[in-house]
Order: structure tokens, then C-alpha cells, then sequence
């Protein structure tokens, strides 16, 4: 009973009665103070990058004259010079805005003692019973770092005990919310079409690939993560994602935290992450949430087929495309180590060992189950082992990709193919040309055969002058060649370069 307990008492005590003070408070003379009123047609347009635009519909009843409109429920990083209002409906006779306002409400018992310094406040006390001893009333001098000074007959109180009771006042706002001022002609019922930009709301997204026992097609499914810390929920929303994200003004109005616990999902990073699937898989076509993307601009527009809830402090994970089968070749690749003219010394010592990187490539094309433009997102890979069990396979990114484009993804090193290489011999052949042989012995353990591409990087002025496969020129600096490894086996790739110095 030392300290004090200004903060939970405060807010205990306002949210036991606040909510009819914020509906009923007094306001100007004449002024009619309307009811908190519902929400309808709630529609979300999220971007990438921490930014959305909210419409709704909030039906009124108005009374004739002046009418002071709390419209809760809104977010609290909403932008203020952002907000449109309008009427719906016949513009004869319709209500006539004449004011609005945003409130970000208290988050603290502290901010909500600020209101009152220089008030009369009142001070309770309790016996050790827990019922009331006194009541002591005062003016509220200083409220800082947790001090608290209450002036009462002539005297100064520092940290008093008890619990402070304040009144409930008209300029206090407990929950963010816009005051509307409207005046109506005639008494009416009327919907009032809102719109604001705010922050808080974001999505990305990400993608499930599960591959086939026998590795040439993918089950994929892209989902879109709706992440919610605008502090407060949007109940069946219309919910439309844009892939990219506009130059915008919209400043943050306050920052927004804070963790919640909600059934039927699981907790990440202080979020909950809710699962909604909205739609079922097809065979070899894509299964879009809204059909095919539309174009704004030059970004895409991903409109979900159904409404859902958008929740706070949620992920929420909504489907957006998925198809069952799309034709998948894996690639197998080895980058070897640069080669040059003045390594005079590398024939030496036993063959390096050289890994081999996996990767998968698929074409977004509507043949291939696919066709939709794709938004950038990080993909999760599953493969049958030779049970039949399911194992995680590796990750990759895909970019933004538009319709009928290769995706390539680089997963991680095969382990069971890998490269043996080493320079065989160096000579000069001419005043100006060092010559070099390579081998390199490609190695598959695997139960069936691969088709390897082999990389050799150079520095330098080279040419290759005798070679086991013919070599594709990637660029002046590289050099290409695929070579067929059987299974359990081996096979030789052998080179000579001429180095011109």
C-alpha cells in the first residue's frame, strides 16, 4: 500500500465506465452525440512495405442539427491529413461535414494523469480490511518518473498512499478514434464512406514446395503473410495485396506493440500467426485467390477471392495461388576454382575437393501450371526420402517474376556428388603463352544418373585449345561444359588452356 497503483486503478476504473462516457459525454449546446456505430464493406489494401489503405462503411443515425461522431475501431498509425469522408447515397438532404479530428487515445495510467495536473483529484485510501478508510481531495501538482505530488491543506503530499479517482471528462480519450462534426438537416439515418492510409499493416510473400518421389514436378503454393499492428481489427475484410509499393506521404502516428494470445495459432516474434485457407488445389493449373492478377501501374494487384478477419498483433497467412504439378528439372553445378597464368605452383599437392550446388528450375507459364506473375518471396523446399518420408529439402528466393520467365533455385551442396579436380601439368610454350592441363573427375553416388555443369572461371587472356567435351563460352571470362555422370560412377573431364601474357 507504499506505492502507488495510479496506473491499473486509473484504467480499471475507466474502462468500467469510460465506454459510456465516450458515447455519452456532453458536448457543445445542441450538439448530439451519436452512438458508436457498426462497420460494414471493410476493404484492405496492404503493400510490401509497412503501408495500407482502409475503407469501410460506418451506418449513423443522425439527429437534426450539429452532431459529434466517435468512430472507434480505427488504427492507431493511421495518417490524419489521409482521412476521406463521404456521404453514400442521394446527395439531396444528405448531412454536411464540417469538422474531423484523430485522437490516439492514452496508452498509459501516466499519460492519462497528465490531463489533470492543477485538478482537483481525489485520494482513497483503504483499510486493512480492503474497504474504504478516507478520501482526502487535492490538487494534482507533478506526475513524473513514477512521483507523484498531491497539494491538500496547505500541504504537499510526495507518493501519497491510496488510489487516485479522477472524473471522467469529455477531452479524454481512453482508444483511438476520429471525432466527426456533421450537420444534418433533417433527423436521418446515413452511411458515411471512410477512408484513411496508415501504417502498421504489411505483407510478404512466401512460398511451400513439395517435389514428387521421382523429383520432376512441384507441388507449390504461394502464401501471402498479412502482418496486423494497427491496433485494432479488421472484421471480414475485402482484402487486396499490391506487389510493390508507391511513393507515399503517410507519416506514423504513434508507434504500436504489445503481444496477445489468440487460440488456434502459434506465437512468433511476439505475433500470432493465424492460418486461413481459402482455397483448394487443382491439377496442373494454378489456383488463384481472386483470379489472375490485375495490373496498377506498374504493380500487380493480388484481390483474394473471400473475406477474412483481419486480427491484430496477427500473421496473418492467407493462400494465394497454388497449383499441384509443375514440371521441375534439378540442375546440378560446380563453380571451380579460378585458373590463370601465373599460379605457377597449383600442379603440385593431391585433387581439390569441390562441391557441387543443387538447384531447381521451373518456367511461369500456364502449360506448366502456372502463369500468374509471381511476387518475391522466400520459397521452403520438401522432398520424399527413399521411405517415402517427408524431408525438408533446403530454401531459396524467388524474385518478382513476371508471366512465362525461368525460375531458377539455388538450394545448397549436393552430398552425394562432388568434384575432384587438379592441374596436370604447366609448360611455356612460348615467349607470351603458358600452358595448362586440367582434370577433373566428377563423382555421382546417387542411385540414378546426372547431367553436371562444370564452370571454370578464368583470369586473364585464355582459349581452350584441346578438351574431353565440347565447351560453351559463358562470357570472356568463363567457360561451360555439361557432362553426364553415371550413377555410382564417375566420369573425366579433361582441358588444356593457353594462357597469352
Amino acid at each position: 500500500m507504499t506505492r502507488r497503483y495510479v496506473a491499473f486503478a486509473l484504467l480499471l476504473f475507466f474502462l468500467a465506465g469510460f465506454g459510456w462516457a465516450v458515447r455519452a459525454r456532453p458536448g457543445h449546446a445542441g450538439d448530439v452525440v451519436a452512438p458508436a456505430p457498426a462497420r460494414r464493406n471493410v476493404e484492405l489494401t496492404v503493400y510490401a512495405e509497412d503501408f495500407a489503405m482502409v475503407r469501410e462503411v460506418r451506418p449513423l443515425t443522425l439527429a437534426q442539427g450539429p452532431n459529434r461522431l466517435q468512430l472507434t475501431d480505427v488504427s492507431r498509425q493511421l495518417d490524419p491529413e489521409s482521412v476521406l469522408l463521404r456521404w453514400q447515397g442521394n446527395t439531396q438532404n444528405l448531412p454536411q461535414i464540417v469538422a474531423h479530428a484523430y485522437d490516439m487515445g492514452l496508452s498509459s495510467g501516466d499519460q492519462l494523469l497528465k490531463r489533470y495536473l492543477g485538478q482537483t483529484v481525489t485520494l482513497v485510501r483503504y483499510g486493512s480490511d480492503g474497504r474504504e478508510a478516507e478520501r482526502q481531495a487535492g490538487t494534482l501538482m507533478h506526475d513524473a518518473d513514477g512521483q507523484v505530488v498531491l497539494q491538500s491543506d496547505g500541504n504537499f503530499y510526495v507518493n501519497p498512499p491510496g488510489t487516485l479517482v479522477v472524473p471522467a471528462q469529455a477531452n479524454v480519450v481512453t482508444i483511438p478514434q476520429l471525432s466527426v462534426q456533421a450537420d444534418s438537416p433533417a433527423a436521418q439515418g446515413a452511411s458515411l464512406d471512410m477512408a484513411y492510409l496508415t501504417r502498421g499493416l504489411s505483407w510478404n510473400g512466401d512460398y511451400v514446395g513439395t517435389l514428387a518421389p521421382q523429383g520432376n514436378t512441384l507441388s507449390l503454393e504461394c502464401w501471402a503473410t498479412v502482418t496486423n499492428r494497427t491496433g485494432t481489427d479488421y472484421p471480414d475484410a475485402s482484402v487486396t495485396l499490391i506487389a510493390g509499393s508507391p511513393n507515399r506521404a503517410a507519416r506514423q502516428a504513434q508507434d504500436y506493440g504489445g503481444g496477445g494470445g489468440y487460440p488456434g495459432g502459434v506465437a512468433e516474434n511476439g505475433l500470432f500467426v493465424a492460418h486461413a485457407r481459402l482455397l483448394k488445389p487443382k491439377l496442373a493449373s494454378p489456383n488463384l485467390a481472386g483470379g489472375m492478377p490485375t495490373t496498377v501501374g506498374d504493380f500487380h494487384a493480388y484481390k483474394l477471392q473471400k473475406p477474412t478477419t483481419v486480427v491484430q498483433d496477427q500473421m496473418n497467412r492467407l493462400l494465394l495461388l497454388s497449383s499441384a504439378s509443375v514440371p521441375v528439372q534439378k540442375d546440378y553445378n560446380a563453380a571451380l576454382p579460378p585458373l590463370s597464368a601465373w599460379d605457377y605452383g597449383d600442379e603440385a599437392g593431391p585433387p581439390q575437393h569441390g562441391d557441387v550446388a543443387l538447384a531447381l528450375t521451373f518456367f511461369n507459364r500456364q502449360k506448366d501450371g502456372l502463369g500468374a506473375p509471381l511476387p518475391a518471396g522466400a520459397i521452403r523446399l520438401y522432398e520424399p526420402d527413399s521411405a517415402g518420408a517427408l524431408r525438408y529439402a533446403g530454401a531459396a528466393q524467388i524474385g518478382d517474376t513476371p508471366r512465362n520467365q525461368k525460375v531458377t533455385l539455388t538450394l545448397d551442396r549436393a552430398f552425394d556428388v562432388f568434384t575432384e579436380r587438379r592441374v596436370v601439368k604447366v609448360q611455356k610454350v612460348s615467349k607470351h603463352v603458358w600452358r595448362k592441363q586440367v582434370e577433373v573427375i566428377l563423382h555421382n553416388e546417387k542411385m540414378g544418373a546426372v547431367s553436371l555443369r562444370v564452370v571454370q572461371p578464368f583470369a586473364g587472356r585464355a582459349k581452350v585449345v584441346r578438351e574431353s567435351a565440347p565447351h560453351v563460352s559463358m562470357d570472356a571470362s568463363r567457360a561451360q561444359w555439361t557432362v553426364p555422370v553415371p550413377a555410382v560412377g564417375k566420369a573425366t573431364l579433361a582441358y588444356t588452356v593457353d594462357f597469352t601474357v
